[in-house]
């Protein structure tokens, strides 16, 4: 089952929450905000049920979460590494899907993960300073073919 991230909007910054009600506003279990509470989730102790300020709230998630990892222009994000690596020696593969964007494919250097990244067309001279770029071609389509032959062995059935 995929992990579902809290979402960090729906909190109101000038209102008090009951773990019940944080739970049921970031769309998450009892027992996650029971677990951010053992986290360090400041709550006010007080009186029961305890109180989860909702400014305190959105700052212990902002500080959990992940800063992004960008990309280098010659780069593409590893799944299995969970970082960006480049192309095993140098080497990247373009395929273009549109006129003006398309997909590179490289290796990770690291692990031989195969790697894909949306590119534009426009920025090709750049990546091609940095990395040995090659265009392969795929099998051809039926539509790029010339015109389909007709049937005509039926023709030469009816004439013997």
């Amino acid at each position: 089952m995929a992990r579902r991230r809290p979402n960090r909007r729906a909190i109101k910054l000038h209102y008090s929450y009951t773990s019940e009600e944080a739970a049921r506003t970031l769309g998450v279990c009892k027992g996650t905000i029971r677990r951010m509470l053992k986290d360090g989730l400041p709550h006010l102790t007080d009186q029961r049920p305890y109180l989860i300020l909702g400014a305190d709230l959105r700052d212990f998630l902002t500080s959990r979460k992940k800063p992004k990892q960008r990309c280098e222009l010659h780069q593409c994000f590893c799944f299995r590494c969970q970082e960006p690596k480049a192309a095993a020696g140098g080497m990247v593969d373009y395929m273009p899907r549109t006129a003006l964007s398309g997909q590179i494919s490289a290796i990770c250097e690291d692990c031989g993960t195969i790697m894909h990244k949306a590119f534009s067309a426009a920025k090709l001279a750049l990546l091609e300073r940095r990395a040995e770029v090659s265009f392969p071609h795929g099998q051809p389509r039926l539509s790029d073919r010339g015109k389909p032959r007709g049937n005509d062995h039926f023709n030469k059935e009816l004439q013997a």
